[in-house]
């Protein structure tokens, strides 16, 4: 047995500029049977063998956007990494640790199957780093705040995956589709929110005023989402 390796490794290998956090890798397969006359398991086999899982990490090189990081990186949705083995199908950035004066966390989504690149999606929203200012919480979106506070910032960029398999159900062929960028928000207060180019899903009801309880501020959730042309 090999000695236990401390540290996180960059199983993405997204090399310089890119602070792994944590990985969750797994390791999934397809079971197939065939019963005998008796009714039991006469035969059984495993297929489709997938490693997936979700990596996060901190961006502290000199890029102020992560679009442009992103894009640096070779790890937009769609891209392949890790030697050509790997494939990025999602990513979500969480603001709320520039609450605390820390940076942001990006986490992907990825898993094993093509080696090329087939349909990639790329963000067209300013999504800031911090490498040159002081963190806060970004709304993203354009918000008249007013007396309102932003609590809670995330944006995710997830495609889905189709795939075929092959005569003994292994991986054949497999492509990114469907790409949507999703904007979520929580607020004390209630502010004024431009959401060019998305759709709101979700936010407060007119007439029931901010959520609350009778021991604290209210707070106000919002979701907005939109379609990604893919490149």
């Amino acid at each position: 047995m090999a000695a236990p390796v401390f540290g996180v490794l960059d199983v993405l290998v997204l090399g310089t500029g890119w602070e792994p956090q944590s990985v969750s890798p797994t390791l999934t397969s397809t079971r197939a049977t065939a019963t005998g006359d008796d009714g039991d398991i006469a035969v059984e086999t495993i297929h489709n063998a997938v490693e997936s899982g979700t990596a996060s990490y901190i961006y502290t090189g000199a890029l102020t956007n992560f679009a442009a990081a992103l894009v640096a990186a070779s790890a937009d949705v769609g891209d392949i990494v890790d030697t050509a083995t790997l494939l990025i199908t999602g990513w979500s950035i969480d603001y709320s640790p520039c609450a605390a004066g820390k940076r942001p966390v990006i986490t992907f989504t990825y898993r094993d199957g093509p080696t090329t690149a087939k349909a990639t999606y790329v963000t067209t929203q300013t999504c800031p780093t911090y490498v040159a200012t002081t963190p806060v919480v970004p709304p993203l979106l354009t918000a008249t705040a007013d007396s309102a506070e932003i609590q809670t910032c995330t944006i995710a960029l997830v495609a889905q995956f189709g795939e075929d398999l092959d005569k003994d159900g292994d991986f054949k062929y497999g492509n990114t589709y469907g790409g949507e960028e999703t904007i979520t928000h929580q607020w004390v207060g209630l502010p004024a929110i431009t959401s060019t180019g998305y759709v709101q899903t979700s936010g407060p009801g007119s007439n029931t005023g901010a959520n609350a309880s009778g021991t604290a501020y209210g707070t106000n959730s919002y979701t907005f989402v939109k379609r990604v042309t893919r490149s």
